[in-house]
């Protein structure tokens, strides 16, 4: 089921499953990919879409580069980071509704299933609970919390774990990235691929840590002077929250490390300099770590976005 690209990205525990699915073509008429975001979740959900669509023609190279190439008439997809509204899934549902054109099987794709509104899921629900022979849907998430649980008692779940990080660092190296790029981008990464990746590819990712970096520093220097003037930062980086709350709970780890003499383990080593300057004791450090996770998890359950960031910065800044 593994290509040159995914090798990396799969899930070992998950893999054996889907594989032993394949070899024994046992398959559920409804999956549930899920688990934190950038772990290559929908990586290994094409890859086993492509294989069972593969079939009985893998020895028929044509038909099986056309899966590669992402082009099948027997593949429904839909991805979105934004919501996925009833009229969608409809448009899916009814697509569904015709027999398979070059295989034996059908697969409806769908991912961010977790930004599907209620009136979608509920839509879904009665393919899933009277699905045709020929049908496979696979749902993929990272949020399970905001999938209904009727979905969820109908489908297998498969729980994808985050990547370690002496595997991603040996993921760089293999991609001709130096030691020490491939050390910070892989304690970065926070166990997901994606991240590391762009991590690599884009060097403007790294002026954006600075960036936050700049802003954690003059919070806990000058207090609440800034907290007002960075709200509109967060809400033109709304999409990138759970990356930026991420670098936030690894700078609080390495202050904490730092105040226990820990200095081995901190991750941004590069910016050391910085983290021994900060004025905190480890009980305020621990506190905003705390607080930081909390936002986390509440965001993850829609609450509102704007208060909760507006809370964050102001325990940050020491209100």
């Amino acid at each position: 089921m593994k290509n040159d690209n995914s090798i990396f990205l799969e899930d070992k525990n998950v893999s054996s499953q889907l594989d032993l699915a394949l070899k024994n073509k046992d398959f559920s008429h409804a999956y549930l990919f899920v688990g934190p975001k950038g772990i290559g979740k929908y990586a290994q959900a094409k890859n086993f879409a492509r294989a069972i669509l593969c079939g009985d023609n893998k020895n028929d190279k044509s038909f099986c580069n056309l899966l590669y190439d992402y082009f099948h008439p027997d593949l429904i997809e839909v991805s979105s980071k934004e919501t996925i509204k009833k009229e969608q899934i409809e448009e899916l549902i009814e697509k569904a509704g015709t027999k398979p054109f070059e295989s034996n099987k059908k697969i409806i794709l769908i991912d961010g299933f977790d930004n599907v509104t209620i009136e979608g899921q509920n839509a879904l629900l009665k393919t899933l609970e009277e699905p045709e022979d020929y049908l496979i849907i696979i749902l993929v998430s990272s949020n399970i919390k905001n999938i209904l649980p009727t979905i969820r008692s109908r489908a297998r779940i498969l729980k994808f774990q985050n990547i370690s990080v002496e595997r991603i660092y040996d993921y760089l190296l293999k991609t001709g990235l130096s030691e020490k790029n491939a050390r910070l981008f892989s304690n970065l990464s926070c166990g997901s691929i994606s991240l590391a990746k762009r991590y690599k590819e884009d060097v403007e990712l790294l002026k954006k840590r600075d960036e936050l970096i700049g802003i954690l520093d003059n919070l806990i220097r000058t207090g609440s002077y800034y907290i007002f003037s960075y709200l509109d930062f967060f809400k033109e980086n709304k999409e990138n929250i759970e990356d930026i709350l991420n670098f936030f709970s690894l700078w609080f780890r390495d202050l904490a490390f730092i105040k226990i003499n820990k200095k081995e383990k901190i991750i941004n080593i590069d910016k050391l300099n910085i983290l021994e300057l900060e004025d905190l004791t480890l009980d305020r450090i621990l506190f905003i770590y705390n607080k930081i996770l909390l936002t986390k998890e509440n965001l993850s359950k829609n609450m509102n976005y704007d208060l909760s960031i507006e809370a964050l910065l102001m325990y940050i800044g020491g209100m």
